[in-house]
């Protein structure tokens, strides 16, 4: 996309970033500055013509990787046809063309992110809502997802910021395991992730740790 898109989007990253991991906020100040992150950067992905192609040659260069055990988590779940719903702030294409270069994009995997829509291979939209990092329980209004939560008697949630304990609807609080994944600023954080999450596992933890938990 270019330096100058490249120099822009880091700028933001740099402002931005330390606002969203930090949890002494109050929360509706973290709000409004994630809206602004995203905002401008979806402006910069118009401004500088994001095609789609840029997409699969981003993934195919083997930048993103899983946390250490994801693989296996997805494969089990697979097999035991357990629903797994990912719910992100990031670009949904990227997520789901990295799940299909991996061969992990299951029909149990439901993906609930930003969606780029293209036309003639250009940025055309985004679909739907924003769905930023402080507001993913956006998705207590997604049918599809408030349907497969409703059928599960037990829930497995994954967040790595304390916000993304909002990712499950109230009522079914009762019925989740939360897992939270603290990899930045963990002195100063550790206590809010343990007033909010189950179980909070620290510096890059593995997923094996999950699946050592649950017994899979």
């Amino acid at each position: 996309m270019g330096d100058d898109y490249k120099e822009k989007g880091t700028a933001l990253f740099e402002k931005y970033r330390p606002i969203e991991i930090d949890e002494t906020l109050p929360l509706d100040v973290k709000s409004q500055k994630m809206d602004e992150w995203w905002k401008s950067h979806i402006d910069l992905l118009y401004e500088y013509g994001l095609k789609e192609e840029f997409i699969k040659s981003a993934v195919n260069r083997n930048l993103l990787t899983y946390r250490d055990g994801v693989k296996n988590f997805l494969n089990k779940m697979y097999e035991l046809d357990i629903p797994v719903i990912i719910i992100s702030a990031g670009i949904g294409n990227i997520i789901s063309e990295f799940l299909i270069k991996e061969g992990d994009y299951y029909a149990n995997i439901h993906v609930v992110s930003n969606t780029i829509e293209f036309e003639n291979g250009i940025i055309k939209g985004l679909k739907g809502n924003t769905i930023h990092s402080l507001n993913k329980d956006i998705v207590h209004g997604d049918e599809e997802v408030l349907k497969i939560l409703n059928d599960r008697k037990n829930i497995l949630l994954f967040g790595d910021l304390v916000a993304d304990t909002k990712m499950l609807p109230p009522d079914k609080e009762k019925d989740a395991l939360k897992f939270g994944f603290l990899d930045d600023k963990i002195e100063k954080n550790l206590e809010f992730y343990k007033q909010v999450y189950d179980v909070v596992i620290k510096d890059e933890g593995s997923f094996d740790y999950v699946l050592n938990i649950i017994k899979i």
